[in-house]
């Protein structure tokens, strides 16, 4: 598994930071899973993401504005590539906010993580599959799989259909692997039918 270190600084034990940095882990994990070193900005009450593609640029992740404190108050996601020298070289990558060319994908992650990951920067080549058993009450399984990915769109597909499963679906979450022992898998319960996702690397 190849899954990016945490930053190197000071701030990793600061409440603040380590709240930003697990709400927003839905993004944050994704990118990680690119082997791109990802942050969480805090400078002057103001929020974004940072990750770092070890060309001499980095991906600056935001909404309309800053992000807000709360995820769930995203308004769509704005991303712009620039040059850690020279900021003022920049490129916009994408742009979901309500008044961007994305907008019809609004806070959607996949369409988002399926932008980043067509950019030309080092990253890991492990390709991944996203995959689903569904466990009806008698025992009987119904399998899915969402095809071969780069690694941060399937890791966004099983974020965003985790949480669809739950706030739209009523299942809960009963148990998920600890990141750093692992690709993604989680276990979700709804009335005796029980939902597994699960990340696994391709090899042809």
């Amino acid at each position: 598994m190849t899954l990016a270190a945490l930053p190197d600084h000071n701030r990793l034990t600061d409440p603040l930071w380590r709240t930003l940095f697990h709400g927003y882990r839905h993004v944050i994990t994704p990118l990680r899973h690119n082997g791109w070193t990802t942050d969480v900005e805090t400078c002057g009450g103001e929020y974004h993401l940072r990750a770092a593609l070890s060309d001499g640029t980095e991906l600056i992740i935001a909404a309309s504005q800053a992000l807000p404190a709360d995820p769930a108050e995203v308004d769509g996601w704005s991303v712009v590539r620039q040059n850690v020298d020279n900021p003022d070289v920049h490129t916009a990558v994408y742009d979901s906010t309500p008044g961007g060319p994305q907008r019809h994908h609004g806070t959607s992650l996949i369409p988002l993580l399926a932008r980043i990951d067509e950019l030309d920067a080092p990253k890991t080549a492990t390709r991944l599959i996203f995959s689903a058993t569904h466990t009806h009450p008698s025992g009987a399984n119904a399998n899915q799989t969402a095809g071969i990915e780069a690694p941060g769109t399937a890791v966004a597909r099983f974020f965003e259909w985790s949480h669809r499963l739950i706030t739209v679906e009523g299942y809960r979450k009963v148990w998920e692997r600890p990141e750093t022992e692992g690709y993604p898998l989680a276990l979700f319960e709804r009335d005796g039918h029980i939902t597994t996702y699960r990340i696994t690397p391709w090899h042809d």
